[in-house]
């Protein structure tokens, strides 16, 4: 694989290597040495990362090092694509990598799963044609069930320019099968930005963002007939070059560079603030989640608690929600606490 150094780095962006695996994380790996070592195919058979079998040994994967990928400050990273050549008989134009982490959150009672990943594709150039693929991440149960995604659309060509519209898809549910949909977003060419998926797998709602702005905001997650379990976060090239009455596969010269793959699981919590106007009245604020009930409650010695009736509801949406105590006369002491539950 020929490596060109021509990823921009959108600092504001990349989040920092946190280091060893928290309770929470199902896993995380930066592609570093150990268990990882820089080369083509070094990735699958490795830490229990597995590729399709089809394409094992094809060239069309693996791991970069800081000096032949040419990012400063990242280390190692891996990469899919990137290998123009012709290869014969394998059939499958689906290249992928995945790792297992074969988990039910909702039985753990971690609901919210969350992957993130710095992600960019380099362009095709003239050694291959400029013969150009798609990219994807995809999330997949523990039957290895497709639920939803993401694609990263390098191969369709704006008419005027001859470039890639470089579109970002949608992967959902249709009532029959898996299709697509155009978010209304490209992403940038050659540049690393983190893509950070949120799923609340029990209310069946996500969010992603890239480089911090949404995609798609609370939307369903999957609504076919397959269990909401979470087996395995897969990076995905779909070659877009095949030939007719043939098995053989024409990639061209793009490929995804990818590191700080992150996932893991938490439980729905709940964080309550305040402030005072000036009227001295205290405005209360937190978070909620989609599908849940919530009661804000007060108390003046922390034994015997109180709902506002007022704040009795189920959310009917994810994001902040707001309440302000006008009592009076105001009493010397007051404790406030929110409670949720799912029905």
């Amino acid at each position: 694989m020929k490596v060109c150094a021509a990823f921009c780095v959108c600092l504001s962006t990349l989040p920092l290597v946190l280091g060893p695996l928290r309770a929470s994380e199902a896993y995380f790996t930066s592609f570093e040495s150990p268990p990882f070592k820089a080369g083509v195919d070094a990735i699958a058979g490795t830490d229990g990362w597995l590729g399709s079998t089809a394409h094992a040994g094809k060239g069309l994967s693996g791991v970069l090092s800081e000096s032949q990928h040419g990012v400063s400050g990242i280390g190692n990273a891996a990469y899919l694509g990137g290998n123009p050549a012709r290869i014969n008989g394998v059939g499958n134009k689906s290249v992928h990598l995945r790792r297992s982490v074969s988990l039910d959150p909702i039985a753990l009672g971690r609901e919210v799963a969350t992957f993130s990943v710095i992600f960019g594709i380099k362009d095709s150039t003239a050694l291959s044609s400029f013969r150009r693929d798609d990219f994807e991440f995809l999330i997949y149960n523990n039957t290895n069930q497709l639920l939803a995604g993401i694609q990263f659309d390098n191969s369709t060509l704006d008419s005027a320019t001859g470039l890639p519209r470089r579109i970002i898809y949608l992967l959902y549910w249709n009532g029959t099968q898996t299709a697509y949909a155009n978010t209304g977003y490209t992403y940038l060419p050659e540049t690393l930005e983190l893509l950070e998926f949120r799923i609340n797998l029990r209310t069946n709602r996500w969010t992603t963002t890239l480089g911090g702005a949404p995609l798609f905001q609370d939307i369903p997650f999957h609504e076919g007939p397959y269990a909401r379990t979470l087996g395995f976060v897969l990076a995905q090239m779909q070659v877009g070059n095949t030939f007719p009455f043939s098995t053989d596969i024409h990639p061209g010269d793009n490929y995804m560079l990818f590191d700080d793959y992150r996932l893991r699981t938490d439980p729905v919590t709940v964080n309550l603030t305040n402030s005072w106007s000036d009227a001295g009245d205290i405005k209360l604020d937190w978070n909620e989640e989609y599908g849940y009930q919530y009661r804000l409650q007060y108390s003046q010695d922390i034994v015997s608690w109180h709902d506002f009736p007022e704040t009795v509801h189920t959310a009917t949406r994810t994001g902040d929600y707001s309440f302000t105590d006008r009592v009076r006369p105001r009493p010397a002491m007051r404790f406030f606490r929110v409670r949720h539950s799912y029905p």
